[in-house]
């Protein structure tokens, strides 16, 4: 545990100016829990701190020694500053300084608490949810932990203060929080905690979406995934918020003939990917197709197109946890193409390699990150091979768009070259005409990067018979 009870200067600032009004200030929640498990000032982004001072008063506090605030929630008893200073010491630094609090709820489907402020740091602290958040530290350093969230943190375990059931009660999303810290810090839940969170999952719908998409992308992307999704599915979280994925739990073994544990599969997969949104959400999602596919053929289980079932399924889950578009586009093409990566073989020509570029862009990179991602087998010889193609598709890939020939480059203006060749009007066709040359040049028929003459030339003397056949209706003469 850290023993240090300095700040940054720009830190120390912050206390000091509260100080001089004559109210609390204390450094709360995260920031002390991670100082406590190591971390330095400089490596912790954002800090909360809770104070005896109305938000009026934070407010006038924070202005008249010149920091730099912003609106954040001053209904809520918050007020935002970003403390400013040298890069490799941290800064800048995101803060929240929030009033004490003596209550704190969530009315059904709100994303806002109603709250009721506080006198005392003691009193704040009381209503917080796990023993390692409710620690405080003051303008010296020195830490107060009334409800021994050291021992917990030294212990690695998660225990609410209080009665665990009402704590959930207050915000049942703090059963999702509980599957973040197990997958950040891999804690243990004690005390009735796991039972308190079976009892209380299916409140989990009076809760607003965004907040669900928050806490699980914070979860999927921390260092320990698997215990956290595999607690969700044990106190029916999983199941209430996304049946899709529940229904690999035990698939296999619902099967006439063996197949791997898709379930397993699915938690090494998120393991092994990186540790991005898009990457995580889709290595948990990427095989959700497989329960409505499954078929027995000729004495062997299939889950022949189980890659565009998955796909479609998404199509609920972005609305539901109300994705950004971004990101969930990203998800949704990793979750159709998954597959596509690992059927390269060493035989593909340069042509292949062309279109699965084309056909995957723009997420190349990303579909050869998730398949070496998706590689489950215990068997190292084979897994090795499997890498090793990885690998060599991503070297051809490179080798050619070092040769400026991975992908179709045309003239700018050919457009206007082929209305005006061709006496075409603006239509669709000349859209229709790029892609047929584009599709020329990744086959290997044409030449890239070349003039426009070039291409005009190939047209004329080898026109398409889309093409042909609109040149004859525009020379047919009239009836």
């Amino acid at each position: 545990m850290s023993d240090e009870s300095f700040y940054p200067p720009r830190v120390q600032c912050l206390f000091d100016a509260f100080d001089q009004e004559g109210e609390d200030l204390y450094l709360v929640g995260g920031a002390v829990r991670d100082r406590e498990l190591g971390a330095s000032m400089e490596a912790l982004d954002d800090l909360d701190f809770c104070t005896s001072a109305r938000p009026d008063t934070t407010e006038h506090i924070l202005r008249y020694d010149d920091f730099d605030i912003y609106e954040l929630g001053k209904e809520f008893g918050t007020v935002g500053c970003v403390l400013h200073g040298p890069d490799d010491e941290g800064y800048p630094k995101d803060c929240q300084i929030t009033t004490y609090r003596s209550d704190e709820y969530y009315r059904r489907g709100s994303r806002h608490p109603d709250v009721e402020f506080g006198d005392t740091i003691e009193e704040d602290l009381s209503r917080r949810d796990f023993s390692i958040n409710s620690m405080a530290m003051d303008g010296d350093g020195e830490v107060f932990d009334p409800y021994g969230g050291a021992e917990d943190l030294e212990a690695g375990i998660l225990r609410v203060i209080g009665d665990a059931s009402e704590t959930l009660a207050e915000d049942p999303l703090r059963i999702l929080r509980v599957g973040r810290f197990m997958s950040r810090l891999d804690f243990e839940p004690r005390d009735g905690l796991r039972e308190a969170c079976r009892e209380r999952a299916d409140h989990l719908l009076e809760i607003s979406r965004e907040r669900w998409l928050q806490s699980m992308t914070k979860l999927l992307k921390a260092s320990h995934p698997r215990v956290a999704l595999e607690f969700l599915e044990d106190v029916r979280a999983l199941g209430i918020m996304l049946p899709e994925v529940a229904s690999l739990v035990d698939l296999h073994a619902s099967s006439p003939i063996h197949h791997k544990d898709v379930w397993d599969h699915t938690l090494q997969v998120v393991e092994q990917s990186k540790p991005t949104a898009a990457q995580r959400w889709a290595a948990l999602l990427h095989d959700i197709g497989k329960p409505w596919t499954r078929t027995l053929r000729d004495g062997n289980i299939t889950f022949y197109r189980h890659e565009e079932h998955g796909a479609m399924l998404f199509e609920g889950i972005r609305e539901r946890f109300r994705f950004d578009n971004e990101t969930a586009d990203a998800i949704a093409f990793i979750i159709e193409n998954h597959g596509r990566t690992t059927q390269y073989t060493g035989e593909w020509s340069d042509a292949a390699v062309r279109r699965y570029v084309r056909d995957m862009d723009p997420y190349v990179d990303a579909m050869l990150e998730f398949a070496r991602a998706d590689l489950t087998t215990s068997i190292d010889e084979k897994r090795e091979r499997a890498l090793d193609q990885i690998d060599e598709l991503e070297a051809r890939i490179e080798s050619l768009e070092r040769e400026r020939t991975l992908r179709p480059e045309l003239p700018s203006g050919l457009g206007y070259n082929l209305m005006e060749t061709f006496n075409l009007g603006e239509s669709p066709l000349i859209g229709e005409l790029k892609d047929y040359l584009e599709d020329a040049i990744v086959e290997g028929r044409l030449e890239n990067d070349r003039q426009a003459r070039y291409y005009i030339d190939h047209l004329s003397e080898y026109p398409p018979d889309f093409l042909q056949d609109a040149l004859e209706e525009i020379n047919r003469p009239d009836p």
